[in-house]
């Protein structure tokens, strides 16, 4: 016979101070709940005595399909596949249409609460709203909740987006994008003239020949300090090539702005391509690609 103090631990996650069903095993639960539960493993408990355990600890009983779905079926057409969730067991659909176990009361309850934060984001609500429909309003709402996969494999594909070298996709990143603007080629990118106005000191200063992680290294120009991770990152292909010249420095640059511009236009044309596709989208990611 299980204890008190094992029925808690095993059921602790299901205790939330909220009321309702959350509250029904607690310290404060009458002590027969704990007698009756502590002897399941050995006694099977059938509906009508765990509405009786419900009620006594205050909580509403549940209806026949409530029980019935929850405790004694693995419905195909639920919203995922709930032999998944933790402690589910074969034996637990036996005919017999009774709990056999503290394992099969706890992974009926998982149900309940994984069910609840799925589709009503309140355990409580789930409760009240499932506890006394039918089985097959039950069934019907879960199949209401699921994507119909074999419609969306019956749309079709989309039109194909553009494919970005795996070594150039950091330069469609919200950094990249800001170093190098609009207009990568342009003599007046905030990357190019930072690392113009750098490689000057470092000549003058008495080093001809810095590599580009020196010049990034040392104090950007105080209107760009904030941005010097940034600049950092944006220039990572070239970080740790030596610059002879300022035409040396410029072609480098141009270098990386060529491929930058080349992203940034199959970027943009793949992210019209995935807007278009609005009326089809079933879900949408979103990431960063700060270091790709």
């Amino acid at each position: 016979m299980r204890s008190k103090a094992d029925i808690l631990h095993e059921f602790e996650l299901f205790s939330v101070p909220t009321g309702g069903i959350g509250s029904w095993l607690t310290e404060q639960t009458h002590d027969d709940i704990f007698a009756r539960l502590g002897k399941v493993d050995q006694e099977p408990l059938p509906a009508v005595q765990l509405n009786q355990l419900l009620i006594l600890g205050r909580e509403a009983p549940v209806g026949d399909g409530f029980f019935r779905y929850y405790w004694l079926q693995a419905p195909d057409q639920h919203p995922y596949d709930v032999r998944t969730l933790p402690g589910f067991l074969d034996d637990f659909l036996r005919p017999e249409g009774m709990i056999v176990s503290l394992a099969h009361l706890r992974w009926g309850l998982y149900r309940l609460y994984v069910d609840a934060l799925l589709c009503f984001g309140n355990v409580r609500t789930a409760f009240r709203r499932l506890r006394d429909l039918s089985l097959p309003d039950i069934e019907a709402f879960f199949r209401s909740e699921r994507f119909d996969t074999e419609a969306i494999k019956r749309r079709g594909p989309s039109l194909p987006l553009k494919q970005i070298a795996k070594d150039n996709r950091y330069l469609i990143s919200e950094m990249a994008c800001k170093s190098y603007g609009d207009d990568p080629g342009a003599t007046h990118g905030d990357i190019r003239a930072v690392l113009l106005e750098l490689y000057k000191a470092h000549v003058a200063s008495g080093n001809p020949s810095p590599t580009v992680r020196q010049l990034l290294q040392e104090r950007v120009p105080e209107a760009f300090q904030a941005r010097q991770q940034e600049f950092v990152f944006s220039a990572d292909e070239v970080l740790d090539e030596t610059v002879s010249s300022e035409d040396d420095l410029s072609s480098k640059y141009d270098r990386i702005a060529s491929k930058f511009a080349e992203a940034r236009s199959a970027a943009l044309d793949n992210t019209r391509h995935y807007l278009s596709m609005l009326s089809d989208l079933d879900v949408y990611v979103v990431t960063s690609m700060r270091t790709c």
